[in-house]
């Protein structure tokens, strides 16, 4: 795999997250690559096909305001023309009186397109609770 590619996939996964925390909708369109076919789960949600869809419920999440996301423990991994990378989402918010924190774990699949890499699938889910048995996060 050539190094370029790995810093193109890397590239592209923290745009997803600038445009979390920017609100930056133009942002979120490239990092896409919109076809029928994407999908997206976001924590606690349906599964979301085709990117009408997708692209819906990211400007109904930034409208709500930024999403201080930032992305922890990324690990990327690339085959022929998909790629993947399995992340911990860490997300701050401010409460009444404390600042509210909270983790979700992610996987963000990405497509060769062109010269350029765009995201087809994202899913984040909730972290299953350190008491569980069979938790492996490295």
């Amino acid at each position: 795999m050539p190094m370029d590619d790995r810093a193109a996939i890397a590239e592209t996964n923290r745009n997803l997250y600038r445009a979390m925390r920017g609100q930056d909708m133009r942002l979120m369109d490239q990092v896409w690559l919109h076809a029928d076919w994407v999908t997206c789960i976001h924590p606690g949600s349906a599964l979301l096909a085709g990117w009408p869809a997708v692209r819906e419920s990211w400007v109904r999440i930034l409208s709500s305001g930024a999403l201080p996301v930032m992305p922890t423990r990324v690990m990327i991994h690339v085959e022929r023309d998909l790629a993947w990378v399995t992340c911990i989402e860490n997300i701050t918010l401010p409460g009444e009186t404390f600042w509210q924190t909270s983790a979700t774990q992610a996987t963000n699949l990405f497509q060769r397109a062109g010269d350029e890499w765009r995201m087809i699938h994202h899913h984040a889910s909730a972290m299953p609770d350190d008491n569980q048995p069979g938790r492996s996060l490295n």
